[in-house]
């Protein structure tokens, strides 16, 4: 991938990842809003008839019913989006950080063009961070809090590839002798990458999402049960 390919990822990845997940959250909430409503209207025609209470009884009880279904509701809803959009977009980072990575060695190793085991490890971090502040200002971020937690985003990112460049990447071009050649850092890259496969999370995130249906299920069912005991 060349490098205004990865620049025009990684630019829309941030485009997308508040400006899209806050119309997820909203639109995760409003179902979960709806499904409350559902909930509440299940409870009054299919239990609350049945009890024979008298009207202010009844009404307390559908009050307090409200509250509880859809404030749930919207809350399993808002942590839905979140197990989704999380899933989301940890694959998607996944699928750009190996040519990131490769952009970024490619970047240093060009900067000293003699590389070795000698080098000082401070001076290669200086030359990864130089090469990665300059790739963030390429990106073009707008200002004001989009752009402000983006950037906080992004430099997590680096932290975590120049860990992985300084301690992998660095060590498996520290093991040839002769000088570093493209098919050298691709092949040092590709074996790294795989250490950034994370398929075990994203398996997790499933879980998470089952789990949080379970919990949903059950929270809707305590107002039902609790009426069903009287």
């Amino acid at each position: 991938m060349k490098k205004e390919e990865i620049i025009s990822y990684w630019s829309n990845f941030f485009a997308d990842l508040l400006v899209g997940t806050f119309k997820k959250l909203l639109l995760f909430g409003l179902i979960g809003f709806i499904l409350g409503l559902t909930g509440l209207f299940t409870m009054d025609h299919f239990v609350m008839e049945e009890l024979e209470w008298s009207t202010w009884i009844v009404s307390t009880a559908l009050v307090l019913s409200f509250g509880w279904y859809t404030g749930f509701g919207v809350l399993y809803g808002l942590i839905a989006c979140i197990i989704q959009t999380s899933s989301k977009k940890i694959t998607e980072a996944l699928a750009g950080l190996h040519d990131l990575l490769d952009l970024l060695t490619h970047g240093v190793v060009e900067k000293i063009p003699r590389f070795n085991k000698n080098i000082p490890r401070n001076q290669l971090e200086d030359t990864f961070d130089g090469i990665g502040k300059n790739f963030l200002e390429q990106l073009k971020l707008k200002r004001g809090i989009t752009a402000f937690l983006s950037r906080i985003l992004f430099g997590t990112i680096l932290k975590v590839i120049k860990f992985f460049f300084l301690d992998n990447v660095v060590e498996e071009l520290s093991k040839k002798e002769s000088a570093i050649t493209s098919s050298d850092i691709e092949h040092a890259v590709r074996r790294v990458g795989v250490e950034m496969v994370t398929a075990p999370i994203l398996e997790k995130f499933l879980y998470l999402q089952i789990f949080n249906f379970i919990l949903f299920t059950l929270s809707f069912a305590v107002p039902i049960g609790i009426l069903l005991l009287f």
